[in-house]
């Protein structure tokens, strides 16, 4: 049970069981029933609701009307009341965030969460905007559909933290890997004394054998440079994408190439390898034409079959860095 797939699965269940527990849209809802605040909602056309909507929804179902439209007012008293309407519109947090820029905050309740008027008033007429298109083009929209399209827009945001965390899974996986085999092999000469490596945490740099410098960082996830004196020439650099979705393996790898292309604009000769847990047609394709890499490997081979971890790690150290004999 220690795979990299089994680590996958544990991660995915534990998301889902505790977001289920915490069910922040119900302590949302609750919260924006007891608020108690005046709101103005005339002109309607000033929040983006439409008469037609507004008609069916406070007076053939007699909804409270901040129940179903968002007001600027409310989003000022209630930040994360845009987890609500947010789950209304159907919308994920990437998508909101094209419209409206950051709303994490907010709708976590952090204390950095705070709205101004002029960002109140964006996020309440895209909202508005969507509601009322969706109740428009329901035959017979309710508020418990609504709240069911929030649970699903919720299972969205789920699913795009499910995604980061399977990344970080690989990064981390992988990054021990290496750091584990280069010192059982001796390769590692110092680490930096001023970095903490305590709770099994990796050092952020380390110097190996024939002034080679390793760095772990958010892009590239591995460098490797020749240190000499005041002066680093780079000459590897290794990106992990650690996701399963075979929809996503183009976009994963299009993110490496900045990396990679910023690598050899520092070095020409600098040598490029991916690591990826997905490889359709396309993406080789890809990767052939392109010839930004110099060797790609399969992300769960490499943490799972000893003999292609072996050929990583010889064309790594051996043929590019000739710190293994």
């Amino acid at each position: 049970m220690n795979s990299y797939s089994d680590n996958l699965r544990r991660v995915r269940s534990l998301l889902i069981v505790t977001s289920l527990q915490k069910r922040e849209d119900i302590k949302v809802f609750k919260a924006l029933k007891k608020l108690e605040i005046e709101l103005s909602w005339t002109p309607l056309s000033k929040y983006m609701i439409d008469l037609e909507i507004w008609e069916y929804v406070t007076k053939e179902k007699k909804y409270d009307p901040k129940l179903v439209f968002c007001h600027p007012e409310i989003i000022r008293a209630l930040p994360t009341s845009s987890l609500y309407y947010r789950g209304l519109t159907g919308l994920s947090i990437k998508a909101a965030k094209e419209y409206v820029g950051s709303i994490e905050n907010l709708e976590k309740g952090n204390l950095r969460g705070k709205v101004d008027g002029e960002k109140a008033n964006k996020i309440t007429l895209v909202y508005n905007t969507f509601i009322c298109s969706i109740v428009k083009g329901s035959s017979e929209w309710t508020l418990e559909n609504g709240k069911r399209t929030i649970v699903a827009t919720l299972g969205i945001t789920l699913d795009g933290i499910m995604r980061n965390k399977i990344g970080a899974i690989a990064e981390e996986r992988i990054r021990t890997l290496i750091f584990e085999w280069l010192k059982q092999n001796r390769l590692v000469v110092s680490i930096n004394s001023n970095e903490n490596l305590e709770n099994n945490s990796l050092p952020l740099t380390c110097e190996l054998k024939n002034n080679i410098v390793m760095k772990f960082s958010a892009e590239p996830d591995i460098s490797f440079f020749k240190s000499t004196g005041e002066r680093e020439e780079l000459l590897a650099v290794v990106e992990i994408k650690g996701g399963i979705d075979p929809a996503g393996a183009l976009e994963r790898y299009g993110a490496a190439t900045k990396s990679f292309q910023h690598a050899l604009t520092l070095n020409q000769r600098c040598k490029n390898f991916f690591l990826s847990a997905v490889y359709t047609p396309e993406l080789i394709k890809r990767i052939n034409n392109d010839r930004l890499v110099e060797q790609y490997y399969d992300v769960i081979d490499i943490l799972e079959d000893k003999s292609t971890r072996e050929d990583f790690f010889k064309e790594l150290f051996h043929y590019c860095l000739r710190i293994l004999k």
